[in-house]
């Protein structure tokens, strides 16, 4: 199992991660993974939320779905970006069940770093542990 903590002051520090879908289930599957690697897991069911919760607390990571009623996931992405001083510059991954190559432009220009597809499994979770830990090793000490 990786790691999902870094070290700070002689603890570890657990990664956090938000989650945003406007579906349960696909919310809860990212959960149960995420947390089995030691990773604390906040959940969005929207863009509206998303917002508010990229305002008030840090994360090391968002993944990010794509199709949601009122935001969509590139807006959401946009505003993160440009209103949030907090997440602001927090990598941020589109989470879909569409294909990636007509996805892979409009995510990257609305400001997300990639695209992982659905389903979510264990090998989509150690991608994103993966993701998580060189994101850490390439942040400033």
């Amino acid at each position: 199992m990786m790691s999902a903590s870094a070290t700070v002051a002689g603890q570890d520090v657990a990664k956090k991660i938000l989650v945003v879908d406007d579906d349960d289930i696909n919310r809860a599957v990212v959960r149960v993974f995420m947390e089995h690697r030691g990773c604390i897991v906040m959940e969005a069911p929207s863009g509206e939320d998303a917002l508010n919760f990229a305002d008030l607390n840090g994360f090391d990571l968002i993944l990010m779905d794509l199709s949601m009623p009122r935001m969509d996931g590139f807006e959401t992405t946009r505003r993160i970006r440009a209103e949030n001083k907090i997440s602001g510059s927090t990598p941020i991954f589109a989470l879909t069940a569409h294909n990636a190559e007509p996805n892979m432009e409009k995510c990257l220009g609305s400001g997300m770093n990639g695209v992982l597809t659905k389903p979510f499994d264990s090998n989509r979770a150690d991608q994103l542990m993966s993701i998580i830990n060189s994101s850490a090793d390439n942040s400033p000490a």
